[in-house]
């Protein structure tokens, strides 16, 4: 089922306006000078989106390509190696912090786009507004995943796999444009690995040790493992890995951290708002193995090519599980749905509650993350 009526509303006029109006593929010859891509998302998902982004410019090597996002994750498209420009629009349907944009500027970006004179735009999630844009022509051609997900709600087979990214990919699939890049992609220049490899100095972190990074924070409740089970695993990876634990997240999840700490009998350290989002990708790149919940920072270690471990529970990690070769994702209650609330239909400990430490240190072991 869709999530709500607002949200299905915007999907099917979203692939109507695309069956209407831009129903013409794109042609062999089809040079591009400027191209658009649309992703109003939140942090994670912007990630997965970036594949897209380095299968465009691959194929439109001469092409200017442009994103649209929000301020929460505009650093994310920012860092990406192939997008020369972000403009930033902050859709009321995904503000979580901070004042959406409002109409009349919205109606000063809708001009500002007209100016750029885009000759593509591959829209993988917007809002009514941005649904106006492509009613009102901003370019000439459109690619739109609206269609494709509609058409697969309809029963009509559209998207080749379950994946987010691969979903994503197939909206350049169906228009011919090749995907080789299957990767999430967060640029970590030399700058941020001395400013990373300064930074743990002054945090006393023993380099000659394996570093693990944990987040054991999630803007939703239910996502969490347990305090207690994290404070187990971290005194083991101390105590069998001689590893040296750096807790990461945010400032509003520092009392989460503190607990932890709190039930550890080893030391760590805690890292938590002290970083902006480059800075702590920038560290996640030199970790040996990242552990947390199913959120954005779960998604930035893989981005950034560190081995990493995604715990879910009410989520779905054959959809929405980190990305590369050296992820892994831990569910052990099949089938749970998404949900965002702070209880559980299956029980008050929740469905994170199935998965045990040793399930995370069998995965470490197999996957020889720490060897």
């Amino acid at each position: 089922m869709f999530q709500n009526i607002s949200e299905t509303l915007t999907l099917i006029a979203s692939a109507v306006v695309q069956w209407l109006f831009y129903r013409r593929r794109l042609s062999k010859d089809f040079t591009p000078k400027r191209i658009l891509v649309v992703k109003l998302d939140h942090l994670g998902d912007v990630l997965l989106s970036t594949p897209v982004l380095s299968n465009l410019s691959q194929a439109y090597p001469d092409a200017e390509l442009h994103a649209l996002t929000g301020a929460w994750s505009r650093v994310v498209l920012e860092k990406h190696p192939d997008v020369s420009k972000v403009l930033e629009y902050n859709s009321p349907a995904f503000s979580r912090t901070g004042e959406p944009t409002s109409l009349k500027q919205t109606l000063q970006l809708y001009r500002a786009l007209r100016r750029e004179k885009y000759d593509l735009m591959v829209q993988l999630r917007g809002d009514w507004r941005t649904v106006c844009f492509a009613l009102l022509r901003v370019t000439p051609k459109r690619l739109d995943r609206s269609a494709l997900q509609v058409a697969n709600r309809l029963g009509f087979p559209r998207f080749t796999g379950t994946h987010e990214t691969t979903r994503h990919l197939d909206v350049l699939r169906k228009a011919n444009v090749p995907t080789p890049i299957q990767t999430t992609t967060f640029s970590v220049t030399p700058g941020d690995k001395k400013w990373a490899s300064d930074f743990l100095k002054t945090q006393q972190i023993d380099r000659e040790r394996p570093l693990a990074a944990i987040h054991p924070g999630s803007p939703i409740p239910l996502k969490r493992w347990a305090p207690e089970r994290y404070a187990e695993l971290a005194d083991w990876l101390i105590a069998q890995k001689r590893a040296e634990i750096l807790f990461v997240g945010v400032k509003e999840e520092i009392p989460i951290i503190t607990e932890i700490q709190r039930l550890m009998r080893a030391e760590s350290k805690n890292i938590a708002g002290k970083t902006t989002l480059t800075q702590l990708a920038s560290i996640l790149h030199i970790c040996n193995v990242f552990i947390g919940n199913d959120s954005g920072p779960m998604h930035l270690a893989a981005a950034v090519g560190a081995p990493t471990i995604g715990l879910y529970g009410p989520g779905d990690p054959t959809r929405f599980g980190p990305v590369g070769t050296k992820c892994q994702a831990i569910q052990r209650k099949q089938n749970c749905p998404p949900c965002p609330g702070t209880t559980c239909r299956f029980g008050k400990d929740g469905c994170m509650s199935k998965i045990q430490v040793d399930d995370v240190i069998q995965t470490l072991e197999d996957a020889e993350y720490l060897s």
